[in-house]
């Protein structure tokens, strides 16, 4: 129950600070999306076949992601500028290490995920392929990047 309220809480938060206004439409509009989000979200973790689990160490790297996002975003701006004016295309796909750890494992698929979604959260770079069975992952790049310290995350 506390779950489903701070889920309710958050999301009708984050809407009213997308939103840029409390009036009363916004706050109805609001209530309903946060009550809709909160009940899809309740019945995935009740019948989904595949769960995962976050834990506390999945925050450093998480943290480290969204604090570079501000000098990612500067010097993506500045190599599309440059291929701009230069014509030329600053991407390529390169490979990096990638240890997926146990597909049956909740706490690794919710390490999986996050990998490959802040490794594609960087404006610089996404995630092309992350096949299961490999431990590498293909990721399309603007200008050179060096490979993570730590081959389960991809950021």
């Amino acid at each position: 129950m506390l779950r489903s309220t701070l889920a309710w809480l958050g999301t009708l938060a984050l809407y009213l600070l997308l939103a840029g206004a409390a009036g009363t439409h916004e706050v109805a509009t609001g209530i309903v999306v946060a009550g809709l989000t909160t009940a899809w979200a309740g019945r995935i973790r009740t019948e989904a076949k595949r769960h995962f689990r976050f834990s506390r160490t999945h925050l450093a790297p998480w943290s480290r992601a969204l604090a570079g996002l501000g000098s990612a975003t500067l010097r993506t701006g500045a190599a599309l500028a440059r291929a701009v004016l230069v014509g030329s295309h600053p991407g390529h796909a390169h490979r990096r290490p990638f240890r997926r750890g146990p597909e049956d494992e909740p706490a690794e698929r919710a390490r999986r995920a996050g990998a490959v979604l802040l490794a594609s959260l960087a404006p610089d770079s996404f995630v092309l392929r992350a096949d299961p069975g490999r431990d590498e992952a293909l990721i399309h790049a603007l200008g050179e990047s060096p490979p993570p310290a730590d081959p389960r995350w991809l950021a």
